[in-house]
């Protein structure tokens, strides 16, 4: 398993795009372009309720490439789990990514199979493959932001 905390994603001349960190009490007063996927929309407003925070949505889209592009377009601010290996957005605008201060919830990573008394050699040779090539300063197609604390178990 492979844990990924939550950051704050900016276009690069806000001006919270160069901190090493964002608290959820500055983001609340922001426009928040909010990823509105049942699990995704959950989880993200529940790090501002758990603080008791109501955040500025402005926007609500299912579409990751959608949030980034309008927070690059300046629409407001993005939350995501999962940064790109490519920090440009779709209209090649760049990005930046801003961990959260504090401690928060993080997405986990990880593979679910079906309990049985014997694992075929695909099963157990793709388990392998995942064991040795995630962990917590890599996962394929994922760039691991160097300030982030991740954890793999």
């Amino acid at each position: 398993m492979s844990e990924l905390p939550p950051d704050a994603l900016f276009k690069p001349d806000h001006p919270m795009a160069n901190r090493r960190s964002v608290s959820l009490e500055a983001l609340s007063r922001l426009p928040l372009v909010l990823l509105d996927l049942p699990l995704s929309r959950e989880y993200f407003l529940s790090l501002f309720q758990n603080r008791d925070l109501r955040p500025r949505i402005v926007e609500r889209t299912p579409h990751i490439m959608t949030v980034r592009s309008m927070v690059a377009n300046g629409f407001g601010f993005g939350l995501l789990n999962i940064p790109s290996l490519n920090e440009k957005a779709p209209d090649g605008k760049t990005l930046r990514y801003v961990p959260l201060s504090g401690k928060h919830r993080p997405m986990v990573l990880g593979l679910a199979t079906a309990r049985s008394e014997r694992k075929s050699r695909v099963l157990a040779e793709f388990e392998k493959h995942c064991r040795n090539s995630i962990h917590a300063r890599h996962v394929p197609g994922m760039a691991i932001l160097k300030s982030r604390k991740t954890g793999v178990k």
